[in-house]
């Protein structure tokens, strides 16, 4: 029989017990919401126990993926690796050739991805100092240097980009030309920097020490030490019929 006969039988019989009346149909309408709100008479100790069971396995499983898989195939993948350094639970995405220079103390959480540019003579490179942690889906898009302080925490989602990837030229790029080196430009982060989820660092943005940069904030340019960069605050505008504006 057809799978979506059968699917529109079965919905038409639970929408019968649902709405007809008669005997038949309301003793099978009480049954029907019995079962699905059955519980079973667990007691709340051995809930607790089979929580912290399957709990323990889920940590036990993430901890040997990452140290006995994960964090080795980073450090094969790093030209150069401080100590105490510790990866996450999900491989790296590469794209290109680049250079990886970890500091001590370096943890990677989640995954990250890698793309790198072959636009400079020189082989794009990545140094990141000591007791720097960084977030689930970080994007890492390099042609040429980016350089990451010590102690600082990058949240999720944060991309770095040191390059449009594109000519800006409507003549090159309708071509498929490639940028020139003058449109490579290094990215330099400092000390003690916070940055938070979603945030793009671009082209030439150089970061002081001591900075926070706010959820999903575009930094393109030189920020003094000790700044808070953020977005704009959202607008509320009231409206009494919102059907008129849609």
């Amino acid at each position: 029989m057809d799978p979506q006969i059968t699917r529109v039988k079965y919905m038409s019989i639970r929408a019968k017990i649902k709405t007809k009346g008669g005997l038949t149909y309301r003793i099978a309408r009480r049954i029907y919401y019995n079962l699905k709100n059955i519980r079973l008479p667990v007691p709340q100790i051995v809930c607790v126990m089979m929580w912290k069971s399957v709990n323990f396995l889920i940590k036990a499983y993430y901890w040997g993926k990452s140290v006995f898989l994960i964090t080795p195939l980073y450090r094969g993948l790093c030209f150069k690796v401080g100590q105490n350094f510790r990866a996450g639970t999900f491989v790296p995405y590469v794209e290109g050739v680049g250079k990886i220079y970890v500091g001590d103390n370096v943890r990677f959480d989640g995954r990250q991805n890698y793309f790198y540019a072959s636009i400079r003579d020189e082989i794009p490179e990545i140094r990141i100092g000591d007791n720097t942690g960084f977030g689930h889906n970080v994007v890492f898009d390099i042609a040429g240097k980016l350089t990451i302080g010590n102690n600082c925490k990058i949240a999720s989602g944060v991309l770095f980009v040191d390059c449009g990837g594109h000519s800006i030229l409507p003549e090159k790029r309708a071509t498929g030309e490639s940028p020139e080196e003058k449109d490579v430009r290094d990215i330099t982060i400092g000390n003690n920097v916070w940055i938070g989820i979603g945030a793009f660092i671009m082209p030439g943005a150089i970061i002081g020490d001591n900075c926070v940069i706010a959820p999903n904030t575009v930094v393109t340019q030189r920020i003094p030490p000790s700044s808070i960069v953020y977005t704009s605050q959202a607008k509320v505008v009231q409206i009494r019929n919102i059907s008129k504006v849609i």
